[in-house]
């Protein structure tokens, strides 16, 4: 690595994603498609409707023999057939004749409108047409909705409800999507203990490994959770080589330059390729990032916050690159709020401040968490967005800020 400066985080967002790149794609059940992007444009199968059927219960009737029907002089037409949803009409509609139709019965010859049931009169084997209707009245047209051999859904379109519904009504019981990849997670440090473990005086609980296993899966991800590794370079290896059998490796801690931080010297001496280390940001400044057996390893911080933080800003978008995402559509979605309280930043890098997004008066609110230390993983409770501040920035309560939001704003 020949530029050894602290970068911005945007050059270092640059710098992961040039380096990452889709792993293929897969085929899954429709069902298992929502919430992946589509590696092939869908074609419809057939045409939707498959063919003329009704919006409404009324009768299927001739235009020209109901367009100047009114509730004092009402047309009379004879009855012809009962035609249900799901059965095929045996009779055509002739002059004076009409046919009673539920709702997505399929249209008879003959007929070109459909008069809804409110504004008919039925007795015995006869029915009064009360109000005309136009011409192709209440009528669905076949492949009005989709036509047989058109692209409906277009490559690279993350499949929502819409979607499936599309991909169902088109008998794709499959979709072609990016495949998801893999991430090996673990954390480093003599002092953890795992969740399950006794909690003993000098120790502290390994909760990063679970975040962001939870991180991973919640952005696209199939996360592995692997053993934490000590504070020893042979253990480090150990740990390391074991994470190489994912897409990706993600390791907590050991990157900041203390004594006992062994990460980085354990990947330089496997021969990785180091693309970036430190960044101008708070929480999360040791990011370390590089190539090694041609797989994104990503080094971050120990502080729960800041390996919270350095994820969704750099891990998140290669995720979704490799799952097929691409333009701004790889980044935290960002917006203009309104703060409810002063915030500052008097430091000499971009800070990230959790806050709480909510809507009032049509407008995005924001009011900052109180603790923001990288160590207080309370702050992330309830947070679903960041207060973005440069360097020296600082705004009163009532001023706009730029945010980024992680989560749903009520």
């Amino acid at each position: 690595m020949s530029d050894d400066r602290m970068l911005s985080p945007e050059e270092a967002q640059q710098i992961v994603l040039d380096n990452v790149h889709t792993l293929g794609v897969e085929r899954v059940p429709v069902l298992e498609a929502l919430g992946r992007v589509l590696a092939v444009d869908v074609v419809a199968r057939h045409d939707n409707p498959p063919h003329d059927n009704s919006a409404m219960d009324g009768y299927a009737v001739r235009h020209a023999d109901v367009e100047e029907a009114t509730r004092e002089r009402p047309a009379v037409l004879e009855l012809v057939e009962d035609i249900p949803a799901g059965h095929v009409p045996q009779k055509e509609v002739g002059a004076g004749q009409a046919s009673r139709i539920m709702t997505g019965g399929l249209v008879p010859q003959g007929a070109d409108a459909v008069v809804m049931v409110e504004d008919t009169r039925a007795e015995g084997g006869r029915v009064e047409i009360l109000e005309s209707d136009e011409e192709g009245g209440n009528i669905r047209r076949c492949g009005e909705d989709m036509r047989a051999g058109e692209v409906v859904i277009a490559a690279g379109t993350e499949c929502g409800i819409g979607e499936v519904s599309v991909l169902a009504a088109q008998q794709h019981t499959f979709a072609t999507v990016y495949r998801r990849p893999t991430v090996a997670i673990f954390s480093t440090g003599d002092e953890l203990v795992e969740i399950d473990e006794p909690l003993e005086p000098g120790k502290i609980v390994n909760s990063n490994t679970a975040s962001l296993a939870a991180l991973c899966r919640a952005h696209g991800a199939v996360p592995l959770m692997l053993p934490s590794a000590a504070d020893t370079a042979s253990d480090t290896r150990r740990v390391v080589e074991m994470a190489l059998t994912a897409d990706f490796a993600i390791s907590s801690g050991g990157v900041s330059v203390g004594e006992y931080d062994y990460v980085k010297q354990v990947l330089d001496d496997m021969g990785a390729d180091i693309k970036l280390w430190r960044v101008v940001m708070k929480p999360g400044k040791p990011l370390f990032f590089c190539l090694i057996a041609g797989k994104p390893y990503f080094g971050v911080p120990g502080n729960p916050v800041s390996s919270m933080m350095s994820f969704l800003q750099f891990v998140r978008p290669a995720i979704r690159k490799v799952g097929g995402y691409s333009g701004a559509d790889l980044y935290l979605p960002e917006a203009r709020a309104v703060l409810d309280n002063e915030v500052e930043n008097d430091g000499n890098r971009r800070n990230y401040l959790r806050a709480q997004l909510h809507y009032a008066d049509g407008q995005i609110c924001a009011t900052t968490r109180g603790g923001q230390g990288s160590h207080m993983i309370t702050s992330m409770l309830g947070a679903n967005g960041f207060v973005v501040l440069e360097p020296e920035e600082k705004v009163a309560a009532g001023g706009e800020v730029r945010v980024q939001l992680i989560g749903k704003v009520f």
